[in-house]
């Protein structure tokens, strides 16, 4: 007898699927935002440049 609990894959359906879409989507809305927003060069500085930045010039 099988057990009900278990998940039979697909041959069709790649086993990281989701990762990938979800990965795809973020990187496509990313883009879509930068692409569009009138401000995204702000943004991007004060918050991800910006840190990396003093964490740089902190280790020197």
């Amino acid at each position: 007898m099988r057990n009900k609990n278990e998940l039979n894959s697909d041959s069709n359906y790649p086993e990281n699927f989701w990762p990938k879409i979800l990965t795809l989507l973020s990187i496509g809305t990313f883009i879509f935002w930068v692409m569009t927003s009138q401000n995204a060069d702000k943004i991007l500085d004060q918050y991800l440049f910006d840190p990396i930045l003093r964490l740089f010039d902190r280790i020197k």
